[in-house]
């Protein structure tokens, strides 16, 4: 059954920008608030989104308060997250599900906000939106990375095959597969394990990226994810980039490469995967809605969207 899909933007439009994680100030977000008034849009910024309680922003009745509030109003036609940080799994049981759920509008963010995607994946059926959010914006992003943003976001029709030339694409393991995508933050979909929002990776591609971890944490979290079922689940793996796992490592004869933990554990599935798609912590991230059906042909190093993310 197709998931439920928020209406296309139009310039004009007004996005609510809220902060379900950690704390960032305005004065950091503004190059990014500028970049999206350029565009032709209205931000409306929810009451706590700049509060502080030590590495949140804010109460986490007041975080889920200020989300619950923007997909509650007629005037908001999309919200966008500050940052991600650390602090969204805290909101989920003071999130209004059934006002989410009736009124349908992109939800957008990375990082710690695939806690979010994978709950609205779950309780309302909602195709989401793994993209950049102001934090990203505030800082030196290509055309392109912007460019993909909103045409997912504007136009209701299937994106096709990714432009990944900022990338560096390259095969796992070869093989076509289609399905759903799902995924996100490694760090945060291994942490949906056990909770009711764990991910559903059954017959769907997923997609992983992470930030700032060890090699054996990347492997203790696949491990994981593996002996959950998750992985013998999925029809094949998008990974981007695990950035900045390097700082972590002393003498390279003690740890294993990031590679060396894809080969042991992604390519004995023997399911099409790429490595180095360009999405998430990277320079120039692109967009990647989540539910939303797509062709990875893990041979050629493509990935399709076969509908559109919008309606």
């Amino acid at each position: 059954m197709p998931r439920m899909k928020p209406s296309a933007l139009r310039p004009g439009d007004t996005i609510g920008v809220v902060s379900p994680s950690s704390y960032k100030s305005i004065e950091a977000l503004q190059p990014g608030i500028e970049k999206i008034q350029r565009r032709g849009y209205r931000l409306v910024f929810g009451e706590h989104a700049f509060d502080r309680r030590g590495y949140l922003a804010g109460e986490d009745r007041d975080r889920a308060a200020d989300l619950n509030a923007m997909f509650a109003r007629e005037d908001v036609k999309a919200v966008l997250c500050t940052r991600g940080g650390y602090g969204a799994s805290r909101i989920l049981d003071y999130l209004d599900w059934d006002t989410i759920r009736a009124n349908p509008k992109p939800l957008i963010g990375y990082s710690d906000i695939t806690t979010l995607h994978l709950a609205f994946l779950r309780h309302t059926d909602m195709v989401v939106f793994y993209a950049p959010m102001i934090i990203t914006l505030a800082r030196e992003v290509s055309e392109l990375s912007i460019s993909n943003l909103f045409e997912l976001l504007e136009k209701p029709q299937p994106l096709g095959t990714y432009d990944t030339r900022e990338g560096e694409v390259q095969t796992l393991v070869p093989g076509v597969a289609e399905g759903e995508l799902t995924g996100g933050c490694l760090c945060l979909v291994t942490a949906t394990c056990g909770t009711p929002e764990q991910i559903d990776a059954k017959g769907k591609i997923v997609v992983l990226e992470d930030v700032d971890e060890p090699p054996y944490a990347v492997d203790r979290m696949l491990t994981q994810l593996k002996r959950c079922g998750v992985l013998d689940e999925a029809a094949g793996f998008v990974i981007g980039e695990i950035t900045n796992w390097e700082q972590h490592t002393g003498d390279r004869s003690e740890t294993l490469t990031i590679d060396q933990i894809w080969q042991d554990i992604i390519v004995p599935l023997g399911k099409p995967a790429i490595i180095g798609f360009p999405f998430g912590h990277v320079t120039n991230p692109l967009t990647i809605p989540l539910g939303v059906r797509a062709r990875l042909d893990a041979t050629a190093g493509t990935l399709t969207l076969l509908e559109p993310a919008v309606s």
